[in-house]
């Protein structure tokens, strides 16, 4: 089996058995981002005025239009998207890396090596499962910001009126930022699997020293988002720190196509 239907289906079949054994260890980056959420939409309420950075959430809140709590509206607005974007890199980067790992040590890896996939079926079809991860960590992480600021909204009374540039930014940016982080994920894993040693079990939580590199476009979106949505505007911010993440997973794919080598797995 090879090509891309080998691809897709050892895609399938690695989404399978993660979802069997490992699916209850991804939520170790859901439940801390629904957390951070309830303390960011409480926070606000209570100290109002006097938290740090207040000025410029106010100052997001009205320009969407917020009549009432402005600063709790203006924060979620500006800082969710990049706590998606970081939660969800966090997410991806251990899904992956302990997918690698964990099928390094226990022999899975030469086992599929041995069979009959091409090495290339068998890097596409762990940046398939690393999409798919990521873009299932972007969707519910998503979907629970917007949850956390329809229920201020509905609370406070207040009104918000989204334009098409905030609106791109803050739904594309954090999914560009998490297809970035599974491309280093792919890259580190797959050229450097000692790094991604971890155990037998698909211990889909675990880490390594590669997850710096993989959280570096999270932690730049944060930024990029908390400095320079009002500075630059959503849609040139867009623009740029999107650009910069396309680059990154373009990158980071043709590195793994050109680089990846069977030897690599199998000497480590």
């Amino acid at each position: 089996m090879s090509g891309v239907p080998g691809a897709f289906a050892l895609c399938g079949a690695i989404l399978w058995r993660v979802r069997r054994e490992g699916v209850r260890d991804l939520l170790s980056a859901v439940v801390p981002f629904v957390v951070l959420l309830v303390v960011l939409s409480v926070l606000p309420l209570v100290a109002g005025h006097g938290i740090k950075g207040a000025a410029v959430a106010a100052a997001v809140g009205a320009r969407y239009g917020a009549d009432a709590n402005m600063v709790v509206v203006g924060l979620l607005l500006l800082i969710t998207p990049g706590l998606a974007a970081l939660f969800g890199a966090i997410g991806v980067t251990r899904s992956v890396q302990g997918l690698v790992g964990s099928e390094v040590s226990r022999g899975g890896m030469e086992e599929l090596l041995s069979a009959p996939y091409t090495p290339g079926g068998i890097a596409a079809a762990v940046l398939g499962y690393a999409l798919v991860v990521a873009t299932g960590f972007w969707a519910v992480m998503t979907a629970a910001g917007a949850l956390a600021i329809t229920v201020v909204l509905l609370l406070s009374g207040a009104r918000l009126t989204l334009d098409a540039g905030y609106l791109t930014l803050a739904l594309l940016l954090p999914l560009l930022c998490a297809w970035a982080s599974a491309g280093l994920t792919l890259m580190v894993s797959l050229l450097f699997p000692r790094l991604t040693q971890l155990g037998a079990g698909v211990n889909v939580a675990g880490g390594s020293l590669g997850n710096g590199l993989a959280l570096l476009p999270a932690l730049g979106t944060l930024l990029a988002l908390l400095y320079g949505t009002v500075s630059l505007g959503p849609v040139k911010l867009f623009l740029m720190a999107g650009g910069v993440t396309v680059v990154i997973t373009v990158a980071a794919v043709a590195i793994v196509a050109g680089k990846f080598r069977p030897e690599t797995v199998l000497d480590s």
